[in-house]
């Protein structure tokens, strides 16, 4: 649509298409926002997605590190303790070492060792009795030099805190008597007498000792002679490692 009118000799025409065109470009411009908040509004959620991945990230390392930390603690606990027992053993090592020596020198002295042997064994350190220096034969009851034989043996037992197993054994000959009906029961009767010279007569704890008695199973030596019988009957004191 367009008008004409002449003013002063000049023609001026109005025309409607101006509109036209502006509205295109409010059009486009429109348009043009319209993308933008979309991607402005993509992109945040892509950032916002992005964090909380990051944040679920730092979360586990953190936690990770937690963890890590713990078990360097707990570890180093384990490495402090494992140090203390082993110079706890050191020094096990040296009481046993030196008590050994002792009861060797004792038992020279007193000429025993063809009655009394000491060795080291995976156990610990094992002091073997014939059963003649202990005992009369076919009883149970300690005899006046095995008092004073396991005395001495206590008084090196008390200063170290190892514990300890007393163990019986006899040779293979029938053992039937009122007070000892096989050689089981005449075993075990020798080893709980003589843990109780150690308790009794030299305060060593109860709770340290154990008492075993085998009869004649686990012997030393052939029982068919006789000094293979005496070797078989025997007290075994075992200091443990």
């Amino acid at each position: 649509m367009s008008s004409k009118y002449k003013d002063n000799k000049y023609e001026i025409e109005f025309s409607s298409n101006w509109f036209i065109t502006y509205s295109d470009m409010i059009t486009i411009v429109l348009c043009f926002f319209i993308i933008f908040f979309i991607f402005t509004a993509e992109e945040t959620s892509l950032l916002y997605d992005i964090k909380e991945a990051l944040s679920s990230e730092v979360e586990e390392l953190s936690s990770q590190v937690d963890d890590l930390s713990k078990e360097n603690e707990a570890l180093q606990t384990e490495k402090d303790s494992l140090a203390a027992l082993l110079f706890g053993l050191e020094d096990i090592e040296i009481d046993m070492q030196q008590s050994q020596e002792e009861l060797i020198i004792y038992l020279r002295e007193k000429n025993l060792l063809d009655q009394v042997s000491i060795m080291q064994t995976d156990r610990g350190l094992l002091i073997r009795f014939k059963d003649s220096i202990l005992f009369s034969s076919g009883r149970a009851d300690i005899s006046s030099e095995g008092h004073v034989i396991l005395g001495h043996i206590g008084d090196k037992l008390k200063k170290i805190d190892n514990k300890i197993i007393v163990e019986g054994y006899t040779d293979n000959l029938p053992m039937n008597t009122p007070l000892y009906p096989s050689n089981w029961e005449l075993s075990v009767a020798r080893a709980i007498n003589a843990a109780k010279v150690l308790i009794e007569e030299k305060s060593i704890a109860e709770e340290r000792i154990s008492v075993s008695g085998f009869g004649e199973n686990h012997p030393i030596d052939s029982n068919t002679t006789s000094t293979g019988r005496a070797n078989n009957r025997r007290i075994e004191i075992t200091i443990l490692n």
